[in-house]
């Protein structure tokens, strides 16, 4: 394993997944490849035996993640650290072998503290696998191990036959939404997303699109780039551990929901806040509209600014501009929604396809005496502003 900066030496392509500190350059589904080796790297640092397991279906915008992750896999092996991947027939098959993943932990002689477990597929395998999917996420996840998702969404059916967004699908699935905006954030969001799920016990997905699956950039590496703050989260005198579960019979699964419910999401919305993954990146005291977008929506917003003209925060402050970034939009904290809105007249929600976040915006601010009027679809008018077809 190398570490450090490149130095003297040259650059090599494989320095990717096999450096530990300095800049590299990769595409975005090599982040999320390099992710779990960087995860297992961090784990035995902190002197935890972990391990990885990897399956899914391959389709865009993932259509070459496993290709990725096999260079992955031969990088953790040189490193004496397990990655398993193995390609599944189906979708469905890959989020039930995922889900085994998590109860390997509670059979006696597992030799490891955690399995990581790591599903991949495309929109309509999301679709086709959410019932294998939705009895992983109720048998939970181990506490050194945790499950997430990655999802590719192709909303503008580039290789598709039908146009597709996942945000509702993920929402009904009581998934913590994650959604990396280039392939830093990639790196840096799919380490939160193992992080919000050992904490929680919930799998947690992570948003792909193709700009952020097939982009490329360099990314700064770091074993602390990273350091999930876990939240305080008291259950009559005792933290909550995550505890895999594969009794999915009533009476067992009805106390699953009551947990989901009552202690899983409100822990994982928890997380987001003391990790700061919702911001307010632009305010000021004279701002009337705010402008709220998540992932590669967001930078799609920030460069729309720019070419009106409005290219540093002094502009945007200027000319009564907030803006707020959601990196992690659902859970959605209703605390970091009504902050943002204090003071604006406006409040406009720029997103793909459904009004999911926008949805979620107004439920934030119903219960508000005092509340701005919320854009997105539609203007204050009623009449169409964002479209819902296609991509923006």
């Amino acid at each position: 394993m190398m570490s450090g900066a490149v130095g003297s030496r040259k650059y090599r392509i494989d320095d990717r997944y096999t450096m530990d500190d300095g800049r590299v350059f990769m595409s975005g589904s090599q982040a999320l490849a390099r992710l779990v080796l960087e995860q297992l790297r961090v784990d035995r640092r902190h002197g935890w035996r972990t391990a990885a397991f990897v399956s899914g279906y391959p389709g865009s915008p993932l259509a070459g993640f496993d290709g990725d992750v096999a260079a992955a896999a031969a990088a953790a092996a040189a490193d004496g650290l397990d990655l398993v991947f193995r390609p599944a027939l189906n979708e469905e098959l890959a989020a039930t072998s995922v889900m085994g993943s998590q109860l390997a932990t509670t059979v006696d002689g597992c030799k490891y503290d955690g399995v990581i477990g790591v599903w991949y597929g495309k929109a309509p395998g999301l679709d086709r696998a959410s019932d294998a999917m939705r009895h992983g996420v109720f048998a939970g996840v181990s506490p050194r191990g945790g499950a997430i998702a990655l999802v590719g969404d192709d909303p503008a059916a580039k290789s598709s036959t039908l146009p597709s967004s996942s945000d509702s699908n993920i929402v009904d699935l009581h998934l913590p939404l994650l959604y990396p905006g280039d392939v830093q954030e990639a790196l840096d969001l799919g380490r939160h997303a193992i992080a919000v799920s050992r904490v929680s016990g919930l799998w947690a997905a992570v948003k792909v699109v193709a700009a952020v699956a097939d982009g490329t950039g360099t990314v700064d590496l770091h074993p602390d780039r990273i350091v999930p703050h876990v939240p305080d989260f008291d259950l009559g005198g005792r933290p909550f551990v995550p505890h895999p579960d594969g009794r999915l019979v009533t009476p067992y699964t009805l106390e699953i929901e009551r947990e989901f419910l009552e202690v899983r999401l409100p822990l994982a919305q928890k997380y987001g806040v003391v990790n700061h993954l919702n911001t307010i990146s632009v305010r000021s005291d004279s701002d009337w509209i705010g402008i709220a977008a998540s992932g590669h929506t967001y930078h799609e917003t920030l460069e729309a600014l720019r070419l009106l003209g409005l290219d540093t925060p002094e502009r945007l402050s200027d000319a009564g501009i907030r803006i707020l970034k959601l990196s992690m939009p659902i859970p959605l904290d209703p605390a970091i929604v009504r902050e943002f809105a204090v003071g604006l007249s406006e409040i406009l929600v720029v997103e793909e396809k459904n009004p999911t976040l926008e949805w979620l915006m107004k439920d934030a601010l119903y219960p508000l005496a005092v509340r701005p009027v919320i854009t997105g679809k539609r203007d204050p008018d009623d009449l169409p502003l964002i479209p819902l077809a296609g991509a923006l």
